[in-house]
């Protein structure tokens, strides 16, 4: 099996660039991007429905862990349906 060196990542190689600093800049300590990060409301006292986490890990081609990865899912309300 050929080794593979680790390279830095670079931005033409992501699909942000810098998705972690773009989607969470507050998280990121950047300050004045929005009030909030994305997604930081999602789920209140009010939010009808189970309750899941999911969890998981991302690897590349090369079986290389990502680092800064985007996974864009569907949610169906609290009746199954999407909106």
């Amino acid at each position: 099996m050929q080794q593979l060196g680790y390279l830095k990542e670079t931005p033409s190689q992501t699909a942000g660039p810098y998705v972690h600093i773009g989607l969470t800049p507050n998280f990121c300590d950047i300050s004045g991007v929005y009030d909030t990060d994305l997604g930081i409301g999602m789920v209140n006292d009010k939010t009808l429905g189970e309750r899941i986490t999911v969890t998981g890990r991302i690897f590349d081609g090369a079986g290389a862990l990502v680092r800064d990865a985007v996974i864009e899912i569907w949610q169906a309300d609290s009746a199954g349906l999407y909106n």
